[in-house]
């Protein structure tokens, strides 16, 4: 199954012998991928054609594990914010994702050198509390049948006392949820859309129930869950699709067992969306006419506040004893 997905698998030498390599191969069916020097040899690389496939890379990450947030992302009141790019890529094809204008192709890079990155939280942790984003250039959980990290953050949270760790995700699995181990540290986040924004501008994601069951499956297991209406996307008919979606959850979960939410309207640095435009030239996201604060591009005010303001008042009927985390 997994090994469909890919029309090439690729390990660097120096990680050919790693045991996380080991296990990924066995989980994808290969046994005799191509070797290269560098993960950039290919990642770095799109087709001469224009075209985009999509290549599986296994790699040791040689700079940073851990960066600290951008000002874009929230922090939900943490002051030592950091993101993990122990993924590269993501196996969804949103047509609005920061990744489109920060990576050249569609090649998932996965670095297997997960235990460096765990070293480095742990000198963290010694100097002050640490919260990480581990799937913020990835989607984790849709990918655990091939990385199986979900379970390893999840380890980690639950044994190191001044870690908490956010895993982001739009993956429909139910399954896994009872099987990892538990902590009030492994925040669990769903990405909730409605289906008109998924259908349009989500290739390959699952639909607003299949989100809204695997919210409840990460509760009923015990984990803390995070909604994310984030990001909003502007379109003709945005408040009564929007509407619709919030009565649609507030209906499918108890929203009182959920540990906050956050709303944000579209947003992303000024390179990123340069990229973008260039390779996407009839993308309706990539081509609309934001305004540009301080580096970043973003709706203008009227349509920004408006939206924002909105879904507040509707989440303050529907949920009003929950946190609401607003980007800005």
């Amino acid at each position: 199954m997994w090994r469909a997905l890919f029309d090439n698998v690729y390990v660097e030498e120096r990680t050919l012998k790693d045991a996380e390599t080991v296990r990924i191969l066995e989980r994808i069916g290969c046994d005799s991928p191509q070797v290269l020097g560098h993960y950039k040899d290919v990642f770095d690389k799109r087709n001469e054609n224009g075209s985009l496939g999509r290549n599986l890379i296994l790699a040791h990450n040689p700079g940073k594990h851990l960066y600290e947030g951008a000002p874009v992302c929230q922090s939900f009141g943490n002051e030592h914010f950091y993101y993990s790019p122990g993924v590269m890529n993501c196996i969804y094809d949103c047509e609005y994702c920061f990744l489109k204008g920060m990576y050249p192709g569609s090649d998932i890079c996965i670095f297997t050198d997960i235990e460096e990155t765990f070293s480095e939280i742990d000198e963290l942790v010694k100097l002050h509390p640490v919260y990480v984003c581990a799937s913020y250039n990835t989607d984790l959980t849709a990918l655990e049948g091939i990385t199986g990290y979900v379970r390893r953050w999840c380890e980690k949270a639950a044994e190191t006392p001044d870690l908490s760790v956010e895993l982001r995700s739009k993956c429909a699995r139910t399954d896994i949820y009872g099987e990892l181990p538990v902590s009030e540290r492994a925040i669990f986040a769903f990405t909730l859309s409605p289906d008109a924004i998924a259908e349009r501008f989500e290739k390959g994601t699952p639909g607003l129930d299949g989100r809204i069951a695997a919210m409840n499956a990460a509760m009923n297991a015990g984990f803390p869950v995070r909604i994310c209406f984030d990001p909003m996307i502007y379109v003709r008919n945005w408040r009564e699709i929007y509407s619709s979606m919030i009565g649609k959850v507030a209906a499918g979960a108890d929203l009182s067992k959920v540990r906050d939410i956050s709303i944000g309207t579209f947003r992303i640095s000024d390179q990123y969306l340069k990229n973008m435009r260039k390779k996407y030239p009839d993308s309706a996201v990539a081509q609309y006419p934001y305004v540009n604060e301080e580096g970043y591009y973003q709706y203008p005010d009227e349509v920004r506040l408006s939206m924002e303001e909105h879904i507040k008042r509707e989440l303050s009927e529907k949920c009003p004893i929950v946190p609401v985390f607003d980007w800005k």
